[in-house]
């Protein structure tokens, strides 16, 4: 895939973080896995990571609550999400394979770049910076801020404002098929990025997406 063809007529881009600018699902699989071994359950439930991928982290709690009979409240299930997972984003998530060259490019070219994230600002800004690519960025946003998740368009459609682009001036780079969807029907231009936690949904991403990569050296430049 080229980078001219590929932005061709584009002004501004959006990422997801987890999963697709980011290799962070065998951090969330281990957080799973000790999250529940504290309630004293031995493995994480079946379809637990595609149950609550696209929901916002206090929506992923409520789900546990009300599908798992948890005593706690939804607040204390975040925050202990929340110290589990610190730590792992501020010195174990690493960038995808040419991230970081394609966010440079992007920037040199003039295009704006935003992030959008079911993640909190405590997680994905001590990932970006210790990546060295949080300087890239125009704005973030994360779809508990908006009191949503990416079944809606609404954080797509609030950062293409931001950016003074309309949804076809915009790509959207996903690895769910929800948030791909979301896009793609809400009229943004959709680029698919592979992630192993989505394996078995390759073939409706690569129908649904307007182009698909493995990972980001796929982009020629």
């Amino acid at each position: 895939m080229n980078f001219k063809e590929l932005t061709n007529g584009i002004k501004a881009v959006i990422f997801d973080l987890d999963g697709t600018l980011v290799d962070s699902m065998g951090i969330w699989e281990k957080i799973d896995i000790d999250f529940f071994k504290q309630h004293g359950m031995d493995t994480v439930p079946e379809d637990f990571a595609k149950n609550i991928a696209h929901l916002s982290f206090l929506e992923m709690a409520e789900f546990v609550i009300d599908k798992y009979h948890f005593n706690n409240t939804a607040e204390e299930i975040v925050d202990t999400w929340l110290q589990m997972s610190i730590h792992a984003y501020s010195h174990d998530v690493k960038t995808k394979p040419g991230a970081k060259e394609l966010l440079k490019k992007l920037k040199e070219s003039g295009i704006k770049i935003s992030l959008a994230t079911t993640n909190k600002k405590e997680l994905f800004l001590p990932c970006l910076k210790n990546n060295g690519i949080e300087q890239y960025f125009d704005h973030f946003l994360n779809v508990n801020d908006l009191g949503s998740n990416k079944s809606d368009p609404l954080i797509y459609l609030k950062l293409a404002e931001k950016m003074n682009s309309t949804p076809d001036e915009t790509l959207v780079f996903e690895d769910i098929l929800m948030a791909l969807n979301t896009a793609h029907n809400a009229g943004f231009k959709t680029v698919a990025i592979y992630d192993a936690a989505s394996e078995n949904q390759q073939k409706h991403i690569r129908e649904t997406a307007d182009y698909y990569i493995k990972d980001f050296n796929d982009i020629t430049y």
